[in-house]
């Protein structure tokens, strides 16, 4: 049947209503989460804040002018992209930021654990960035939608059930078109995945269906919720041109009820508790299945790094810069500045890791200070494993010690 709106505006719309999806690149997003943490109970248009987000623009070249004006300033303007994740309280004048923003910030939480809490915990509508009439509308609808959890569910859905890998991917036509309006009925991750399935062979036509992005930002809005999944590797992006037929695709899920958040306590929450929140993603097995898909996704996007290994193997002396092992199949090279982000395949971007120390260090779970020091996940800190890893190590004069900051700063 074809499905109504709940209320006529209804659409999904996770962040401000001026889209700017370029905050949502990795480093761009934790740059200035790290800005917004050195500065804390500042307001965000003082002189010495602005400069610091000039420096992140600057240092990721971000495409988002970050260091507006104090007439024009970035939080005022934009600050819903650190609200709605859960990371900034949403109060106007002062920068403070939540319990899982100074985790996610001083990065005792990792990557692939901070998108796993925003797959479990991202709802709509957004109580930290919908007005309060939006609020009502969808409360007298009741209609509450976990659009992240939802997506994946739904991917791995037609993975399963309507052709297998090939088919796990959803388009943001797609998503647009079929999904949003179903998720506005309260149909399944499984009546949604056979309409699409049904679509994508010629069974159903939507043409007919309820527009729910009408506005000039909205197809931009809703695109926001499947940029994120790419940006943080739960995703992997497959350019189909137009962009509208992207394909957002999933390697393997492994374990759809990893995506359901345990019940608890929720971000939006001033008193949240953020050491119970992380907890229950990470025994979700979540990160995991996002790093094992974030790893899947480098290798298929960079199939050869022969001659980078190679030079980095031979920089240091075929041992492992962390444990000392020696083995040759089990290391590797790793890139210190990743080469999406304009890394070079050279030396003195590179570091010789063992497999293990390797995915570690992609992960977020193993940072190197500038000083040398490192720094540890709680995970890692849990974990019986790696108890002899060092506290602090001697970076090698080849290895350039701007690679190190932006690492430490922006991934």
């Amino acid at each position: 049947m074809t499905p109504t709106k709940p209320f006529p505006e209804y659409r999904w719309r996770w962040f401000s209503n001026e889209p700017s999806e370029n905050l949502l690149l990795p480093p761009v997003f934790l740059g200035v989460l790290r800005v917004l943490a050195a500065h804390e109970g500042q307001n965000p248009a003082d002189a010495d804040v602005i400069r610091d987000l000039a420096r992140v623009g600057e240092e990721t070249s971000s495409p988002v002018n970050l260091a507006r004006t104090e007439d024009r300033n970035l939080i005022r303007n934009s600050g819903q992209y650190w609200k709605g994740t859960g990371l900034l309280l949403p109060e106007r004048g002062i920068i403070h930021l939540t319990p899982l923003g100074r985790m996610v910030a001083e990065g005792s939480v990792t990557r692939g654990e901070f998108a796993a809490v925003m797959v479990q915990q991202t709802i709509l509508p957004n109580p930290w960035t919908y007005s309060p009439s939006q609020l009502e509308k969808w409360r007298a609808a009741q209609l509450e939608i976990r659009p992240l959890q939802l997506i994946l569910e739904v991917i791995d859905e037609l993975g399963s059930s309507h052709g297998g890998s090939d088919a796990a991917y959803i388009t943001p036509n797609e998503l647009i078109r079929v999904c949003i309006p179903l998720a506005g009925t309260k149909a399944t991750s499984a009546e949604i995945a056979n309409a699409i399935g049904r679509h994508r062979t010629g069974r159903l036509d939507v043409s007919g269906w309820p527009d729910c992005a009408p506005g000039a930002n909205d197809v931009r809005l809703a695109k926001e919720f499947l940029r994120f999944l790419a940006n943080f590797g739960i995703c992997r992006r497959i350019p189909i041109g137009p962009s509208l037929n992207d394909k957002y695709q999933i390697e393997e899920l492994e374990d759809p009820a990893a995506v359901v958040a345990i019940a608890g306590d929720t971000i939006f929450a001033e008193d949240a508790n953020a050491d119970q929140i992380v907890e229950a993603a990470r025994r979700s097995r979540l990160p995991s299945i996002i790093e094992r898909q974030r790893t899947m996704v480098s290798i298929l996007a960079r199939p050869g790094q022969a001659r980078f290994r190679e030079h980095v193997l031979n920089a240091y002396d075929n041992r492992c810069f962390l444990t000392g092992d020696s083995m040759g199949e089990i290391l590797e090279a790793a890139h210190i500045i990743p080469v999406e982000y304009g890394g070079a395949d050279e030396p003195d971007n590179g570091i010789c890791l063992r497999v293990d120390v390797h995915r570690l260090f992609d992960s977020g779970n193993i940072r190197i200070r500038p000083t040398g020091e490192l720094v540890f996940s709680d995970a890692l800190r849990a974990s019986r494993n790696y108890g002899g890893l060092p506290g602090e190590i001697d970076i090698p004069p080849f290895v350039n010690p701007t690679n190190i900051q932006w690492r430490d700063l922006y991934y």
